[in-house]
């Protein structure tokens, strides 16, 4: 008997998930929000059941929400009702999560998409329900606390991936099955930022619940352990940061750009490679909402992108722009109808539901997609390098080791 669609509980009602900032209309290029909007048009593919639920910390902001969905979300067909926590009379409930996870039933699936210091509890009390967990990057701040979700996930037998939709880049897909076969690994470089008027919409935050390498280095970095797998593993992190700008936008002190480098080993000779992940949040404003590129040298050759230009720009009267339609694509087809299935940034939701459902039915298990999708346990390795980077910067640019277990998990920090 085939088991029903997963309903979906969509926690966070921000800028990724809505397009609303709390102040009026994201200004980027996430006006339509992205999480919201993808499983609309699940559900309209019946890939998931009827029901989608937000659920945020203020239930008077909804009004305000669905107006700005109403007027910004007018595909043809494109059903946009959803279910709400708390209640429109609730002005703050920072746990309703807890309420809302528990109308939903086992099976059902999750997306976790608030400020980075609340992801363990919620996505702790959405597994211990049984519900399959999406969780934005970075999944937690803490090794500690990235082991004991992958124990939850195990013990309940759901599925917990983290949303890093690079991996569906089919650019940055083919660098990963490129790298593979390249040989030892050598050298690494990323780089990622976005503009400083964001910190606006993460004033709430920044600085002081998490940081920039958090938020924008765990792309790159999740990037560079997937194409690593089998080939080598990181072994220690030193961080350095800028400062200065953030501060003057925010009124606090907050670093303005991170750099983690990393010390990297050769699983087959034990020979050593480097990379340096960097991350910034106060770049001015430019053809494009976030840089974000790569280069890697391995053995046999060495591979670049650019993810931020594809070769496709636009000129009109608000401006010059760089165009990427392959992460997410707004405007509708010929007939009006939602057209933005085949982007990384929808890919990336599908195959979690599809994958859950596959759970659901006993077709798979859900440790099946360790090597095919962002799971939880697959990406321990990535809550290291955060950190370790974290670590190495509030204790005066230490290095700090990447400790494993006989398995080869990594499972502890050391700070030398």
């Amino acid at each position: 008997m085939t088991a029903p669609l997963p309903n979906a509980l969509l926690v966070g009602t921000g800028e990724y998930t809505t397009g609303w900032t709390g102040g009026g209309g994201s200004k980027s290029d996430k006006s339509m929000g992205v999480v919201a909007l993808v499983h609309f048009d699940l559900r309209n593919r019946k890939l998931t059941g009827d029901r989608i639920a937000l659920c945020g910390t203020s239930g008077t902001k909804f009004a305000a929400i669905r107006e700005h969905m109403k007027s910004k979300i007018d595909f043809v067909g494109l059903n946009t009702e959803f279910d709400q926590f708390p209640a429109a009379d609730v002005a703050s409930d920072p746990k309703s999560y807890e309420t809302a996870v528990k109308d939903f039933k086992p099976g059902d699936v999750c997306s976790v998409f608030t400020p980075d210091s609340t992801h363990y509890d919620i996505a702790m009390a959405a597994l211990e329900h049984g519900l399959h967990v999406m969780v934005t990057k970075p999944i937690v701040k803490t090794l500690k606390s990235h082991l004991n979700l992958v124990q939850k996930a195990r013990e309940k037998g759901v599925l917990l991936q983290v949303e890093v939709h690079k991996r569906f880049d089919p650019v940055y897909s083919d660098a990963n099955n490129r790298i593979k076969t390249m040989g030892e690994f050598n050298y690494f470089v990323s780089y990622m930022s976005q503009p400083k008027f964001q910190l606006e919409t993460f004033r709430a935050w920044a600085g002081i619940s998490s940081d920039i390498s958090y938020y924008l280095n765990s792309h790159h970095i999740d990037f560079h352990v997937w194409a690593m797998q089998g080939v080598a593993k990181p072994v220690s992190v030193r961080a350095i940061a800028s400062n200065g700008i953030a501060e003057k936008v925010l009124g606090r002190p907050c670093e303005d750009t991170i750099t983690l480098t990393t010390i990297w080993k050769n699983n087959s000779s034990g020979n050593i490679g480097t990379a340096v992940y960097t991350a910034s949040w106060v770049a001015g404003k430019a053809d494009v909402h976030s840089q974000q590129r790569f280069f890697c040298l391995m053995e046999k050759g060495e591979i670049s992108a650019d993810q931020a230009h594809r070769g496709y720009t636009l000129a009109d009267d608000n401006g010059f722009s760089s165009l990427n339609p392959l992460y997410i694509r707004n405007t509708p087809d010929s007939k009006g109808r939602y057209c933005g299935r085949r982007g990384y940034g929808y890919i990336s939701f599908e195959e979690f539901v599809t994958a859950a459902n596959s759970i659901n039915n006993k077709e798979a298990r859900p440790e099946d997609f360790d090597t095919d999708l962002p799971t939880a346990h697959s990406t321990l390795q990535v809550t290291a390098i955060l950190e370790a980077g974290r670590l190495s910067l509030d204790n005066g640019n230490k290095d700090v080791v990447i400790q494993y277990n006989d398995e080869g998990l990594a499972v502890d920090l050391q700070i030398q």
